[in-house]
């Protein structure tokens, strides 16, 4: 018969193995959850909708949406910092100021969102905006000949959205290919 001293250091040593092989609770909500307490600063998101479109506070403290145009698009933009279910966006060339914030839910990390608008196209193939954010992502890893790829089909999927070309001139400028950027801007 075991003692009930035995017993107790019996259940010590079972709590102590199981904390050190399990995670603390808080991670495994976090996990089940999609949460997670790492840092979004610094590094880099596709936005989900829009132009590059975010939020600004206007003078009385009410939300502002901005749509900007041409060429000061920021679909992939540098995070500057999160509060809450803001992320505060960097504008290009624009320090380490933040021009405005997009909510969280309408933004991924850059390192998933190739295979996210990927698995939007297998769903939806005519979805011309998943080609539009695949080559944006595409663009920004320096994916230059699958980004053109991604932007000519969503020119042939939504021919009269001059933002395509815009952008697909973009890409061939980069490259080099100054006839067909011409062409396209």
């Amino acid at each position: 018969m075991i003692s009930s001293g035995a017993r107790h250091n019996s259940s010590h040593i079972r709590l102590a193995v199981l904390l050190l092989f399990l995670p603390p609770a808080h991670q495994c909500v976090q996990a089940q959850s999609g949460r997670s307490d790492e840092t979004w600063a610094g590094r880099r998101i596709v936005t989900l909708r829009g132009f590059g479109d975010y939020f600004v506070s206007d003078e009385h403290g009410q939300s502002e949406l901005i749509r900007p145009d041409g060429l000061g698009v920021n679909i992939v933009a540098v995070v500057q910092r999160v509060e809450g279910d803001r992320i505060w966006i960097k504008a290009n060339g624009a320090g380490d100021a933040p021009v405005g914030w997009v909510h969280k839910k309408d933004a991924i990390l850059l390192e998933d969102a190739i295979p996210h608008f990927t698995s939007v196209i297998e769903r939806n193939p005519k979805e011309w905006d998943a080609y539009l954010r695949r080559a944006e992502s595409e663009h920004a890893l320096n994916q230059r000949e699958a980004a053109i790829a991604d932007y000519t089909r969503a020119i042939e999927l939504h021919p009269d959205e001059p933002f395509l070309f815009l952008r697909r001139g973009r890409s061939f400028r980069t490259m080099k290919a100054c006839p067909q950027a011409a062409a396209d801007f």
